[in-house]
């Protein structure tokens, strides 16, 4: 009887040669097939001034605060903590006055929340904000 020799069996491997090819083009073929839709966002209007009233500076607090975030209450220089204090004993001597803002184009809005919760806080709820009259 003859003896069948057995063949061991051959490893198969998947060849990985052509893998980064394969993957390149699909990466090419979803960029080109895919459309981005442009979010359109939210519409705002923002409102318009109807009328122009004038502020008796008598009854106004005015808060000014420049692009670098420097912060004046009527013209003297403060900080954002001090802010509560000063608009209490404000409203201590007036009670009908009102905070006046005045800031600068480019000042920073996170600042200007900070200014908010402090008048919030001392219970200020009278305020105004000034605007230069474009013509």
């Amino acid at each position: 009887m003859a003896k069948i020799e057995r063949k061991t069996r051959i490893a198969t491997e998947i060849p990985t040669a052509s893998m980064a090819d394969i993957a390149f083009l699909l990466l090419i073929f979803f960029m080109v097939s895919t459309t981005f839709v442009k979010e359109k966002g939210l519409k705002v209007i923002l409102p318009k001034a109807e009328a122009i009233q004038k502020i008796n500076r008598k009854n106004a607090a005015t808060i000014y605060v420049s692009q670098s975030g420097f912060i004046s209450i009527d013209d003297f220089g403060i900080n954002t903590d001090q802010i509560r204090y000063i608009i209490q004993k404000k409203l201590a001597e007036n009670p009908g006055i009102i905070s006046c803002f005045r800031t600068d184009r480019n000042a920073d809005y996170g600042l200007m929340v900070d200014i908010m919760n402090e008048l919030k806080k001392a219970e200020a709820l009278r305020v105004s904000f000034e605007t230069k009259i474009l013509r």
